[in-house]
């Protein structure tokens, strides 16, 4: 059966291997750029961004991805914590081995966030996840200690019930407690004359 819930009905189309690769070109680029404005933050010339016109306009605003965020790509790659940077530069900009340090450092932790966040992504939405099962949260909310503790005047209401007394006697038990004890007998809660003459007719019945 729970092959039958794996099986997706859909066949994977060229548009999901692409986007796939897109995303992880992109993180690649991004990663090159935030190593080398790691580089020159840990040397102290502050944070630096390539600009949209590559650093021929000095009073330009950063933009996040534009032309020189392409261009620059080459030189970043080789050593060159200056290139596609507003002029003038900042003072103090890092070295080329530090660069080359920033950009490994970068690239290692966000290939580990994409495999984990791709990993979760599978997981979730894949061919091979699961359906119909209910998340942590969820099974939490309805079979967790909370919701225990909350009905548990319901479940067990001789225990946690709010009318229940607080301070109930205790049961002195003795050693003849433990034994079994006969129930009730036939007669019980007869009248007291009709007992006496049961065992008056049994008394009889035993001396013949």
């Amino acid at each position: 059966m729970q092959r039958e819930r794996r099986r997706d009905p859909y066949p994977w189309t060229w548009e999901i291997p692409v986007a796939v690769a897109l995303a992880a070109l992109l993180v690649i680029v991004t990663g090159i750029q935030l190593g080398r404005s790691v580089a020159n933050l840990l040397a102290g010339a502050g944070w630096t961004w390539p600009t949209t016109d590559g650093g021929a306009n000095a009073g330009a605003f950063p933009s996040p991805i534009g032309t020189a965020f392409w261009t620059s790509l080459p030189g970043v790659l080789g050593g060159h914590a200056d290139a596609g940077l507003p002029t003038p530069t900042p003072d103090g900009l890092a070295g080329r081995g530090l660069v080359w340090v920033g950009l490994a450092m970068t690239e290692v932790a966000l290939l580990a966030a994409t495999i984990w966040v791709g990993g979760w992504a599978y997981q979730r939405w894949g061919p091979g996840r699961m359906r119909g099962m209910a998340t942590a949260a969820e099974a939490e909310k309805i079979l967790g200690v909370t919701r225990l503790r909350k009905v548990a005047g319901i479940v067990r209401p001789d225990l946690h019930d709010k009318h229940a007394t607080a301070t109930a006697a205790p049961v002195q038990r003795t050693a003849g407690d433990l034994t079994e004890q006969p129930g009730p007998q036939l007669g019980h809660r007869l009248s007291p004359w009709l007992l006496n003459g049961r065992r008056t007719r049994r008394s009889d019945g035993e001396e013949r």
